[in-house]
């Protein structure tokens, strides 16, 4: 979506939106950063005909995506763009980089970012029911392999008693994939298949059993990849560390840390409505064990969670509004809300 969307545009957007996409799209689906602005002529048209539930529902759909979490940090650190949150999808060196996890985004222009965790997040391989040799990938020797190869793979280079067929690469064209198997030390592939959308991806590879996957542990993809066609591989990241096999639970713990992605929440607190984001965040930490699990992904561990919950009180002090949507207290009067955040377990 352009970056610099007209008010028909952002109208239209939040009509056709959906409850929590940014969850979806910028921590699991596209895995790409999702920025979201203030929007207020679009608060002050949708203000009158929609109760705040709906309306903090809608305002998750709302942004646009970059490519690269470096261009997203630019937007939330610029000061003369209109942007209060930005959540990205960022590896644990990025991470600990960015400020994560509750700690402040260096701008070097006044601007003052504070970033909340939401959850966990990975990448994932996945070969054809058709591959009956593979059950799980160990990186380090994927890296060597490959690079010995000079991109040019065969399954025998990963092991001998293996196909000596070429492994075919394919790739969802959301992913940014050359950084993620540059990150890995895996030698870009000389040729791979870049599939539109998930649904190209198991056209490509349904029966081939050379087909490699490499994508995101999505929603959409691990529920297509529970049937019979599909099987997703365990990984290791080394011959010495154990496979571990993709889970909700495990890409926040015991999966390889060079797979793993950690969902942060960045708000720029310099913004006059930045408490529309610190709302956003109230909400989805209040009920992060729902929410990320809904959508396979991996929620905050009790500490981790009431470490972010104990930062964002500061900030929901720091910004309160009393005018601003979203920064209504409509929600927080509910039973259901007070028990959530008081108790610090989600319902």
């Amino acid at each position: 979506m352009n970056p610099d969307l007209d008010s028909k545009a952002i109208q239209r957007s939040y009509r056709d939106g959906f409850s929590n996409d940014f969850i979806a799209l910028s921590g699991s689906q596209l895995n790409q950063d999702l920025i979201i602005s203030s929007f207020e002529q679009l608060m002050t048209l949708q203000r009158a005909s929609l109760p705040i539930e709906e309306l903090r529902d809608n305002f998750t759909s709302l942004g646009y995506f970059q490519q690269a979490s470096s261009a997203g940090i630019a937007g939330i650190c610029n000061a003369k763009r209109n942007f209060v949150g930005l959540v990205a999808a960022l590896t644990k060196q990025q991470a600990q980089q960015h400020g994560q996890p509750t700690g402040e985004l260096p701008c070097g222009n006044g601007q003052r970012i504070s970033a909340l965790p939401l959850g966990h997040d990975a990448k994932i391989f996945a070969v054809s029911a058709a591959n009956t040799f593979i059950n799980a990938i160990n990186l380090a020797q994927l890296a060597k392999a490959s690079q010995a190869a000079n991109g040019n793979l065969h399954w025998s280079d990963l092991n001998p008693d293996w196909p000596q067929r070429r492994v075919q690469w394919i790739v969802p064209a959301q992913m940014p994939f050359s950084a993620h198997l540059q990150e890995l030390g895996i030698q870009l592939p000389a040729q791979f298949t870049i599939a539109a959308d998930y649904t190209k991806i198991f056209e490509a590879a349904a029966s081939n059993p050379d087909a490699l996957i490499f994508s995101f542990y999505s929603p959409s993809l691990n529920a297509r990849l529970q049937g019979n066609n599909f099987k997703l591989l365990a990984a290791q990241a080394s011959a010495q560390e154990p496979a571990i096999n993709p889970t909700p639970q495990t890409i926040s713990s015991t999966y390889p840390e060079s797979l793993e992605t950690d969902i942060v929440l960045y708000i720029n607190e310099s913004k006059p409505n930045a408490c529309i984001a610190v709302s956003l965040a109230d909400y989805l930490l209040s009920f992060n064990q729902r929410l990320l699990l809904e959508n396979n992904m991996a929620p905050l561990d009790p500490d981790q969670r009431q470490q972010a919950l104990k930062k964002l009180d500061q900030l929901l002090a720091r910004t309160a509004s009393s005018t601003t949507p979203f920064c209504l207290d409509d929600l927080r009067r509910s039973a259901e809300y007070q028990n959530a955040r008081l108790s610090r377990t989600a319902p």
